[in-house]
């Protein structure tokens, strides 16, 4: 990358700002370039000689585009081949669009970060929920890699609360919170290093300070890694704890799935332990709740812990309960989830966290059926059924020393593996249905809800790393977004979908029926528009990103200019 001595463009020293101006960060396969615009003029970014912020890469244009300073900051396509991107939004050529500090814009290869104005002058702003969701993915590696929580917290106040509860909600937060609009009436925050505690007390600082002046007021806390250590997981607990699981009715469309709940019929009438594995958001918890309803301890209780919400000491006390003055604060003896199922069943999510230490204690407890609490001298007898969970490869665990193969030997009475939800494409469209309908009928509405079925191939296209748990938090959004309308794909994060298309007998590598069709077309249209990719796009009536996908897809290059 290059940069010219320019007094409206130039290096940005090290704890250096201009007042006012924005600086500007790009990167690309070249290398990382920090520029800093002043308050106002117009900046021009290119492969060309006169372009004032010069990026020499291949899928720079010479005159790719230009930011326009003033008031506020724009980003103008300049007519480029490859194409400028701001948020969700591809920039068509000769369309100004506002960028915001903390927006990323792409040319290309090369990534833009936008930050300003300078230090002491810092935007206060609503992000789009997008964005809001790369920044939860980044805290979560971040708080991976130190071991420092986080909190992330929705707040509903119902559609038509005044626009000016928007300015007062994001002036409530910290400097180095994120408040993000994530359906109308609807907004979230993340608290980077946030307690529980914490987030809690702010939950209840928002409610007081905000919440008279909306016609309703509701929050949900959901904290790192107590209720989860992904985003999916994380921003399905704040859902769980406001829309419960659809328990009943559960839809069984797939014949890997009939087959799957055939099984489950036959083990739950017995006694031995279950293992189920599968990835996070595949339902385990519906199924390890099929298997209790589905016995003959079903009377009894079914208790739930999440092991991986808990540290070593306080999960011990949880499962085994403690006697009084067993250490510091055990005002109380208190039995231990073990104890208070006896005679029912324990679901153990994510048994794979649990420390060695812990794991020891549990298979004493399914060897001897007994279990002593922490500072106890004697262990009571104890009659519970285990269904335990993991999203881990227990062989793999047990070769690196992290699950002890006794214990999983003991839980693994009968091990079922649930298929994720992209083996399962039958039963998208009407899990997507019912999650719909049961949104609705939460917030207080009667009827089905019309999802088209523009909206029904767009979410049978995706992926889903996030499962049954991802699709349940879509179709919520959507609702949301929809109101009284039909959901269609207008009403989806189509991009993030189609960014991540589940491979198919039509869009896998080898060409099939048709491909070759569209292949050609695709070359035409590129010659015609002299490699614009913005333009042939359009003419192909696809978004740019589509059109990058089927060019990847074609194995076809990229066109440069």
């Amino acid at each position: 990358m290059a940069r010219p001595d320019d007094p409206t463009l130039r290096a940005a020293a090290p704890g250096e700002a201009i007042p006012g101006g924005y600086r500007l960060r790009f990167a690309g396969p070249g290398g990382v370039v920090s520029l800093d615009v002043a308050r106002s003029g117009v900046v021009v970014v290119g492969r060309g000689e006169d372009a004032d912020a010069r990026l020499d890469e291949p899928s720079i244009s010479r005159r790719h585009a230009q930011f326009v300073v003033g008031e506020t900051l724009q980003i103008e396509d300049l007519g480029s081949a490859n194409g400028t991107r701001v948020r969700d939004h591809d920039v068509a050529p000769g369309e100004r669009c506002d960028v915001q500090s903390g927006d990323v814009v792409s040319f290309g290869d090369v990534l833009c970060s936008v930050q300003g104005p300078a230090r002491g002058e810092r935007a206060r702003l609503l992000r789009p929920h997008a964005y809001f969701e790369a920044r939860l993915e980044d805290e979560c590696a971040r708080a991976a890699g130190t071991s420092k929580g986080f909190a992330v917290i929705q707040v509903q106040v119902g559609v038509g609360a005044p626009t000016a509860f928007e300015a007062e909600l994001v002036a409530a937060v910290r400097p180095v919170d994120v408040v993000a609009l994530y359906a109308p009436g609807t907004y979230e925050v993340l608290a980077p290093g946030a307690t529980p505690a914490e987030a809690d007390g702010f939950a209840m600082f928002l409610r007081s300070r905000l919440g008279r002046t909306v016609p309703r007021f509701e929050s949900r806390v959901a904290c790192w890694p107590r209720d989860g250590r992904t985003p999916h997981r994380l921003l399905g607990a704040v859902r769980d704890a406001r829309c419960p699981a659809v328990d009943d009715g559960v839809v069984v469309a797939d014949p890997a799935m009939q087959r799957l709940h055939a099984t489950i019929a036959k083990i739950a009438a017995g006694t031995v332990n279950v293992l189920l594995l599968g990835e996070t958001g595949t339902g385990k918890e519906v199924f390890a709740a099929l298997v209790h309803r589905r016995s003959s301890r079903s009377a009894k209780p079914y208790v739930r812990i999440n092991c991986a919400a808990f540290t070593d000491s306080l999960v011990e006390s949880e499962l085994f309960g403690h006697e009084k003055g067993a250490f510091t604060g055990a005002i109380a003896a208190k039995p231990g989830l073990l104890e208070s199922a006896e005679g029912g069943t324990v679901f153990l999510d994510e048994v794979g966290e649990l420390s060695p230490a812990t794991q020891a204690k549990l298979l004493r407890v399914l060897e001897d059926r007994e279990v002593r609490r922490v500072g106890a001298l004697k262990g009571r007898a104890v009659d519970v059924r285990v269904v335990a969970a993991t999203n881990r490869d227990p062989d793999v665990e047990i070769a690196a020393g992290r699950f002890r193969a006794d214990l999983f030997y003991r839980l693994n009475g009968f091990a079922l593996t649930i298929p994720p939800l992209r083996e399962r494409v039958a039963e998208i469209a009407p899990l997507a249905q019912r999650f719909a309908d049961h949104a609705r009928q939460q917030a207080g509405g009667v009827g089905r809800v019309e999802v088209t079925a523009e909206a029904i191939a767009v979410l049978e296209g995706y992926r889903w790393p996030g499962n049954v748990r991802e699709l349940r938090n879509v179709m919520e959004r959507a609702l949301l977004l929809a109101g009284d309308e039909p959901i269609t794909s207008e009403h989806l994060p189509v991009e993030r979908l189609y960014a991540a298309q589940r491979p198919t007998p039509s869009t896998a590598p080898a060409a099939a029926a048709g491909d070759d069709d569209e292949r050609g077309r695709i070359i035409a249209v590129l010659e015609e528009c002299a490699g614009n990719q913005t333009r042939a796009a359009e003419r192909l009536g696809l978004t740019r990103r589509q059109l990058v996908w089927r060019l990847e897809r074609y194995g076809l290059p990229r066109p440069r200019r």
